[in-house]
């Protein structure tokens, strides 16, 4: 929290997820607080100097309307200013000890060095001491934009060291304070990066809203242990829920946070947070352990674990690993709303090697299904143990033919299904013509697939096999030419026509034996027409006989070489029906071609962009699957989405129920300079269920923030009943956020949406 409850990153390398707590925020004084309004004391502020020398070896420098001197005493009046090194004291009179260099001031004064501003009624500097003893003083803050007031102050630069007495702390404009902190006596130790506070009171528009006997905190950009700023809150699951996180600096390279939680109408859940980083390595394992939860009648839990390392060169590794107690964990118990509604939880090992034109992967993956009712018909995803993949890519040689190799060996593990290990190779070659005005890119192939089978029924085959040749000739032309018109604001630029064909020819073999680990059908765009398979994965591989025939066409804006508008058609005419299926129950299919897929691109302006995508149903004229997104963005404050999709045939399903119809808008716009209004509607049009509205309202300036948010939402279009949720956010910038942390939400809710930076 800054600067009195700052929680400091490990290394901006690693990113760590919110606390159960209040959030910390960031002391970067370029863009938090760069559009603040200016303190009176800002002026004063002396300059950083580098390399000074010691404070002996510098002179006092003096300047006053009239000077009476002594050798022991100097007394300077009218606009005088006295300067050592890079502290200044100035008063309309000061009295100086010569001997002792020890400056005095009366009836007003101001004291400034790189860091801090003084202003008040009496003053006492050392200058040899570098020390100094302030009464009714008030202060600025500039790396932390913060002012206040305090009965008296005591400053110790040689020890770096300062005590406020009666003080006050605020990140807002003087003498327009929203929220405010009140304090017997505040002591900080820069040495340390320390600071504590006794009997603190926070107020909001002089209200007392909270109160701390004592504050340990944290005042410099040095990571220190100690209590983070606490969280209160109220839920219907969880009655009065107040965390109280205390952060342990444990090393340069290690931290931790330690969450304690407590909830009324659940229990006392502790949460436990560790992260580490080293030159080649870096991770986070994260805890949370609830003992007896009283709704839920048990013990519940948590467990999250991710490392990255680069152990050697070209080397890395990649470590996840997720795992909660019971299907409902994260929605009834976790404070982040980005993940609410998680359908399994991923863990995985990897080890992967990049060579000179090549690389190589080891993989461990396996999976908590948390959402049984979304794989009631593909069946639950299969473990890899373990799953190893070789990819290369050899450059043009003597002919100019370039070579490639896919390899892939890995274990499926399921319980109640087939397992086994499946074994896919797939060299190619290919010779590639390419110029300025077109291309021709002929490429042959030959793809093996084998499997060894445990758990397979009576007399099926456990060592089934597939091989067979995949040829292809890829070819296009490039026309363009200056533009003859005024499109879309061009005066100067390019349209370009591009014809392609492509033909494709895989000769079918039975692939009925082969079990389905991780094969589906293949979503339908304008790249899937120039696709060698249809199909996902190794388990299938489609039989082809088939030219796709497709025509794009581009704007490009001369100045800028940007591409404003990009413009695909394209079909597939089929020479022979299609056999190999997922299922071998499913029929062959006969349509002569794929139908027509369209798609267009469209930057209308810096401010407005569209994109949108048709496809026809084969060998008819209707539509089978639709999209279209609108978007006007001027910035994070001022937007708006628009999107609809239709899709008839989902992931190749007829049944009506899986038919996608839904239509999607969401905006964030300013009602005023500091307000602004945030929404989204997001409706189920072929159900008539409503997935998601969105209402909030936000006030934001330089030194505070309130959000509040309404929602209504489904996790899933099947659910009947939709839940409802209201959350508030206050942040006090420069100190904590209090309430729900709502950045996940409305980000993950409405595109482009980012919080206003003062």
């Amino acid at each position: 929290m800054i600067p009195f409850y700052r929680k400091l990153l490990i290394s901006a390398a690693l990113t760590l997820l919110p606390l159960t707590g209040v959030q910390a925020q960031s002391t970067d004084a370029s863009s938090l607080w760069a559009q603040c309004e200016a303190d009176e004391l800002a002026r004063d502020i002396m300059p950083v100097t580098p390399n000074l020398p010691p404070v002996d070896d510098l002179p006092i420098q003096a300047e006053a309307d009239r000077a009476e001197s002594s050798p022991s005493q100097s007394i300077l009046e009218g606009n005088v200013s006295l300067t050592r090194g890079d502290q200044r004291l100035r008063a309309d009179r000061i009295s100086l000890d010569r001997t002792a260099n020890r400056a005095a001031a009366e009836n007003g004064f101001t004291y400034s060095d790189p860091k801090q501003a003084l202003r008040g009624q009496q003053a006492e500097v050392d200058l040899n001491a570098e020390t100094g003893w302030f009464q009714d003083a008030d202060y600025y803050l500039p790396q932390r934009n913060a002012q206040g007031s305090a009965k008296e102050a005591q400053v110790d630069r040689t020890k770096q060291q300062s005590r406020l007495k009666n003080a006050s702390y605020s990140t807002c404009a003087r003498g327009k304070e929203m929220w405010k902190l009140r304090a017997d006596e505040i002591n900080l130790n820069e040495a340390e990066g320390r600071g504590v506070a006794h009997n603190i009171v926070l107020e909001f528009k002089d209200t007392p809203v909270f109160y701390f006997p004592y504050l340990s905190f944290p005042i410099t950009d040095a990571r220190q242990s100690g209590f983070l700023f606490p969280r209160q809150g109220y839920g219907s699951q969880t009655g009065f829920d107040l965390t109280v996180p205390y952060y342990w600096n444990i090393a340069p390279d290690q931290d931790m946070t330690i969450a304690p939680r407590l909830m009324t109408e659940r229990g006392v859940l502790l949460g436990m947070e560790y992260r580490y980083l080293s030159p080649n390595q870096r991770g986070q394992i994260g805890v949370e352990y609830i003992p007896d939860d009283r709704r839920y009648e048990g013990a519940r839990g948590s467990f999250n674990l991710a490392d990255r390392a680069a152990p050697l060169p070209n080397f890395y590794t990649d470590l996840h690993y997720e795992y909660v107690s019971d299907d409902n964990y994260i929605k009834d118990l976790s404070n982040n709303l980005e993940f609410l509604t998680p359908n399994y939880l991923e863990r995985h090992l990897d080890a992967r090697y990049y060579g000179e034109g090549w690389q190589a992967l080891a993989r461990v993956q396996g999976f908590q299904i948390l959402n049984t009712a979304l794989f009631t018909l593909t069946g639950n995803p299969y473990e890899r143990l373990p799953q190893l993949l070789f990819s290369g890519a050899w450059p043009s040689g003597s002919g100019g033919l370039s070579y490639q190799l896919y390899g892939e060996l890995v274990n499926f593990q399921q319980s109640d299904a087939v397992t086994g290990v499946r074994l896919d190779l797939w060299p190619t070659v290919g010779w590639t013509l390419e110029q300025p005005w077109g291309y021709l890119k002929p490429e042959a192939g030959f793809r093996y697939t084998s499997d060894q089978l445990e758990n397979t029924a009576p007399g099926a085959n456990n060592t089934p096999s597939r091989s067979m040749p995949v040829l292809s000739l890829d070819s296009g032309l490039i026309f363009d030419r200056p533009l003859q018109a005024d499109w879309l604001g061009l005066t100067a630029g390019t349209q370009t026509l591009e014809p392609r064909l492509f033909y494709l020819y895989v000769p079918y073999r039975n692939q009925n034996d082969l079990p389905i680990f991780d094969s589906s059908v293949m979503d339908r765009d304008i790249d899937w027409l120039f696709r060698k398979n249809r199909f996902t994965g190794a388990d299938r591989m489609g039989d082809a006989n088939q030219l796709t025939t497709a025509l794009t066409s581009r704007l490009i804006d001369g100045p800028s070489g940007r591409e404003r508008l990009r413009a695909s058609v394209g079909q597939i005419q089929y020479f022979e029906d299609r056999r190999v299926n997922l299922s071998p129950i499913e029929p062959p299919q006969t349509a002569d071609n794929s139908g027509l897929i369209a798609q267009g691109l469209v930057n209308l302006s810096s401010r407005w962009s569209m994109q949108g995508g048709v496809q026809m149903e084969p060998n008819r004229g209707s539509i089978q699957r639709s999209a279209f997104d609108l978007r006007y963005y001027v910035d994070s404050r001022q937007l708006v989405n628009v999107s609809y999709l239709l899709d008839r045939d989902p992931q190749g399903l007829s049944s009506q129920g899986d038919q996608i119809h839904s239509v999607d808008v969401s905006l964030a716009w300013p009602l005023a300079t500091q307000w602004r209004v945030m929404a989204r509607w997001n409706q189920a049009i072929n159900i008539s269920r409503n997935l998601e509205t969105l209402a909030g309202l936000e006030y934001e300036d330089c030194c505070w923030a309130v959000r509040a948010v309404a929602r209504q939402y489904r996790d899933s279009p099947l659910e009947v009943d939709a839940q409802t949720g209201f959350y508030l956010e206050l942040e006090l910038k420069g100190l904590s956020r209090l309430g729900s942390s709502l950045e996940n939400q409305l980000q993950s809710s409405i595109l482009g949406y980012r919080p206003i930076r003062y």
